[in-house]
């Protein structure tokens, strides 16, 4: 994975991992969350909706994984880099960039499969593909962190969002980051930030239209909190979206979008069933299973309820070595809470103005897609209605 991941935090350890962490959690803290974070994603929510307008006034299904994907895509340049990369103002075009990156993302996790593939690489057509795709990712990352460096030299003013943290860092040695670590840096931040929520909200949406008994709940929740005077959660108002949130937890107990997960053991140790694990062994983890797991979650496990995140003694703060989505300890996911803001708020908002209805003959439930996460196979497609045509 190193040639589109390189050292980022997601590949790192030790030193490198603490100071990329410590770094990234600043942008998820006090005003920078409530003032960025919120703006940005009530700014791309927005763009969503005027999408599905167009398809709600021209009864032409759409694809909602690939508008998720968009979503978030939009989202997270504009917090992050401030960057737009128009995936919502331009929705019937997909941007070369997003194409290498999924291109580099589906041939490297091929290599899992084939032990062969220092070898195979160099002469088959996939290695080529991949070979370009990266290139193209560099150029732009790079271009992109250039122009940021340029427009903080301009504007002798740092604007708050993760590149600039990250360029404005030093390290205990007095470092600061160079372009190729930079470069390391985005990549890892646009995996952790477009993919996992954009396929949860996929799961979720699919979710919900299967099961009636969950949307009637959802759409009372949003009618009671949110009017045609307010079609927009404010930042207080969106924590009311518990039934939401509750739907957005089952939604990745059933459908992990990392669910796998290892470890290399770095010195022997004891897990807490007393099984010793020793120096260099692979400890490895499968939340797929784990979700489903009667002994874990009841005689339901493999039923759909969000119900059981409200109901239970842990309600929505639930134990997370339980619920491991997120991952837990000191590598629990720093963007847990800007996830669940992006998800509810959107779902929200889309929900209140409109119905869905998945388009017939999709196969039922949806095939997986060979990933380092958690994508559909196929596109899902979506039939939008107006819940009350305005």
């Amino acid at each position: 994975m190193y040639e589109l991941l390189g050292d980022g935090i997601f590949t790192v350890n030790g030193h490198k991992w603490k100071f990329q962490r410590r770094i990234t959690s600043q942008l998820f803290q006090g005003k920078n969350f409530r003032s960025l974070i919120y703006e940005s994603i009530i700014k791309e929510s927005k763009a969503v909706l005027d999408i599905l307008k167009k398809h709600a006034d021209s009864g032409k299904p759409i694809d909602l994984q690939d508008l998720f994907h968009r979503f978030t895509m939009d989202t997270f340049g504009d917090m992050s880099f401030g960057v737009d990369f128009g995936c919502l103002t331009n929705p019937e075009k997909k941007s070369q960039f997003v194409t290498s990156f999924d291109y580099a993302q589906s041939a490297l996790t091929k290599r899992f499969q084939n032990p062969l593939w220092r070898i195979t690489e160099k002469f088959s057509e996939r290695g080529r593909q991949l070979r370009k795709a990266c290139n193209y990712i560099d150029n732009y990352v790079n271009n992109m962190i250039n122009n940021h460096k340029s427009k903080l030299e301009d504007e002798k003013k740092n604007t708050t969002n993760l590149l600039t943290l990250f360029i404005n860092s030093i390290d205990d040695d007095g470092k600061k980051f160079n372009d190729k670590e930079l470069r390391d840096v985005v990549l890892n931040l646009i995996l952790a930030g477009r993919d996992t929520t954009a396929q949860t909200l996929s799961w979720m949406m699919y979710l919900i239209m299967t099961n009636q008994s969950v949307e009637d709940p959802l759409l009372q929740e949003i009618d009671s909190i949110l009017s045609a005077e307010m079609p927009i959660p404010s930042y207080d108002n969106s924590k009311l979206l518990k039934y939401i949130t509750a739907t957005f937890y089952e939604t990745l107990r059933l459908y992990p979008i990392v669910p796998v997960n290892g470890k290399y053991c770095f010195k022997d140790n004891v897990l807490p069933n007393n099984t010793p694990v020793f120096a260099g062994e692979y400890v490895e983890y499968n939340l797929l299973v784990m979700g489903k797991d009667e002994k874990i979650w009841g005689e339901d496990a493999k039923q759909f309820n969000p119900k059981r995140f409200l109901n239970s003694e842990d309600g929505l703060r639930p134990n997370q070595f339980k619920f491991a989505s997120f991952h837990a300890g000191p590598r629990t996911c720093l963007g847990q809470q800007f996830a669940t803001l992006e998800a509810t708020i959107l779902v929200a908002m889309m929900f209140k103005e409109f119905k869905f209805k998945l388009v017939p003959g999709q196969k039922s439930p949806p095939e997986f897609r060979e990933a380092l996460t958690l994508p559909m196979k196929d596109p899902l497609m979506t039939e939008v209605s107006y819940r009350t045509k305005i």
